[in-house]
């Protein structure tokens, strides 16, 4: 059979096949999990073999499981190439096979990383789950691919991965290291809309674990250990578990993947679900391969309906029927998040969306899941002229206040205390492009210019550490005037009659406390790169 592409599939095989044969370096395509990547390989592959027939390759992988469907996606793609052209073979030690003399080549890193001068020379190297090249140092894949180099100084390297950024490092693409350039990327909102993935839903947990005194690795996740004293614990295990099968039940959820911290962890997990009769195994890293191995089938085969596991089910696992993810493992690392929320992107027949359900603070630590991998912004408030600019600057860049040494610290003992505790569970969508209801904490309101254009009311929105903006042209003529002069009816009550001018607003020294006095939240949307204010006073969910 030959696939039939989506069109950002197309788009992604003819941006890495233009980009290698008219630029140097090496590039990357970032796809979220979900959206193909095996047979996006498979099928830049049989045209290369069409193209070249005596083309070389390996595709490289760090799971058996990678490794196995990656091949079977190939040579379920074969067309009328001669068998010859188009064989293709397996080297991992996990699988048993030791597969030398294939022109495409499906290969495990632990298992053929020492010996790359045992190979024909390699035209092309896939890299499936780029974002495990480490940026410096020696390592599997660095020594493998410098191997595979030395021998062919030509060669193409082609990374593939939903998260091309690493926890310490930044960037997975840069000029200075393996992969260069990002040459293609599709943003998940875009495959969700389009219907090629699954929607998200989102809940947050009463019960959160107390990550005060948890240790962190240097530029890096918590300690494992530390992790698990703060969440292993009997009470908030119980209550985490009773709330996620309520919730569960509610929902008719039925296939449910419950991400736990350790052994320990997972074992009390499950064993909490049985006292509600439901049946979720364990699997982790210990696990008998055979035992593991029937757990997952047995729960892809629907036999039953949840599993527990501990850095298992992330990279490489497929069973599109998942329906909810219950995230009982907190990180710092916006990577593992989005790859256990993954698994429940992939369409299923009958599966309407999947329901994340968020016990570790993880939403709230990372935000919305398709905007990870950006820079952070802080927002400061100037004292003089109120305002709001990034943190980092230190200073405004309308009038030059400074923030003073004090209110840095104050500022960041609050945004550490915030991460680390929570006043309570986080209500932040999943998604960014879902509404999302934001207490308002403070308002500021000043005079908007724009060349060739009415002055207008620039009103910002504190809500915690995050600020929103919202205008109202009430100088403008026609329908956006008359949208400014009926909202500030409705939030800005005043004496007077007939219309509003800007500097009727802006003379009045009470309109911030008239506004606060009035609202209390704000509903936000993300509209391309900017958040737009959708609604006022709705109710935040808990």
């Amino acid at each position: 059979m030959s696939f039939c592409l989506r069109p950002y599939q197309q788009e992604a095989i003819d941006s890495v096949h233009n980009f290698v044969c008219t630029r140097e370096g090496n590039p990357c395509v970032s796809t979220p999990t979900g959206s193909g990547k095996s047979v996006m390989m498979a099928a830049l592959i049989r045209n290369w073999q069409s193209e070249t027939p005596g083309v070389r390759g390996c595709i490289l992988a760090h799971r058996k499981e990678l490794v196995q469907q990656n091949y079977e996606k190939f040579n379920s793609s074969r067309s009328n190439l001669s068998c010859q052209s188009s064989g293709a073979g397996m080297f991992a030690a996990g699988i048993g096979r030791r597969d030398y003399d294939s022109p495409i080549l499906f290969a495990s890193v632990d298992s053929i990383y020492k010996i790359s001068g045992e190979f024909k020379p390699f035209d092309f190297i896939f890299v499936d789950e780029a974002h495990r090249i480490p940026f410096a140092g020696e390592g599997k894949y660095r020594t493998f691919l410098s191997g595979c180099k030395s021998f062919n100084p030509r060669i193409k390297i082609v990374g593939w991965t939903a998260t091309p950024w690493r926890m310490a490092g930044g960037s997975l693409c840069h000029k200075d290291h393996i992969l260069t350039e990002i040459c293609y990327e599709a943003k998940l909102t875009d495959l969700i809309n389009q219907g090629y993935l699954c929607n998200l839903r989102s809940k947050v947990g009463v019960s959160q674990a107390d990550l005060s005194k948890v240790r962190k690795l240097p530029g890096g996740d918590y300690v494992t250990k530390s992790l698990a004293e703060a969440t292993n614990i009997d009470s908030l295990v119980s209550a985490a578990v009773s709330e996620a099968v309520r919730i569960i039940v509610a929902e008719a959820r039925t296939s449910v993947v419950f991400y736990c911290v350790d052994v320990r962890h997972a074992e009390k997990v499950s064993e909490q679900l049985r006292r509600h009769n439901v049946y979720a195994p364990c699997i982790t890293g210990s696990t008998k391969t055979a035992v593991r191995d029937r757990i997952i089938s047995d729960f892809k085969e629907r036999r039953i309906s949840a599993i527990c596991n501990v850095n298992v089910l992330t990279e490489g696992f497929d069973a599109p029927h998942i329906d909810c993810i219950v995230l009982l493992r907190p990180t710092l690392s916006a990577g593992l998040f989005s790859q256990m929320v993954g698994r429940g992107l992939r369409l299923y027949a009958g599966k309407q969306d999947c329901l994340v359900l968020d016990f570790a603070g993880c939403i709230d630590e990372h935000g919305p899941i398709d905007l990870l991998g950006g820079a952070k912004v802080v927002m400061a408030t100037c004292r003089e002229c109120r305002e709001s600019f990034s943190r980092a600057l230190r200073a405004c860049p309308v009038c030059g206040w400074t923030i003073p040494p004090r209110e840095v610290e104050r500022m960041e003992a609050a945004e550490k205390e915030r991460r680390m505790h929570g006043e309570k569970p986080s209500s932040r969508s999943i998604l960014s492009c879902e509404p999302e209801t934001l207490k308002v904490d403070s308002i500021y309101v000043n005079r908007h210019k724009k060349p060739s254009s009415p002055d207008s009311v620039r009103i910002q929105y504190r809500c915690g550490l995050r600020m929103v903006r919202h205008w109202l042209c009430l100088d403008h003529p026609g329908n956006i005037g008359a949208i400014a002069q009926q909202w500030c009816q409705q939030y800005l009550p005043h004496t007077g009659r007939g219309r509003l001018s800007v500097d009727d607003v802006l003379g009045n020294m009470f309109t911030s406390e008239s506004l606060l006095s009035v609202i209390k939240t704000v509903t936000v949307k993300k509209c391309g790169k900017y958040f737009e204010v959708v609604n006022w006073n709705q109710p935040i969910s808990e």
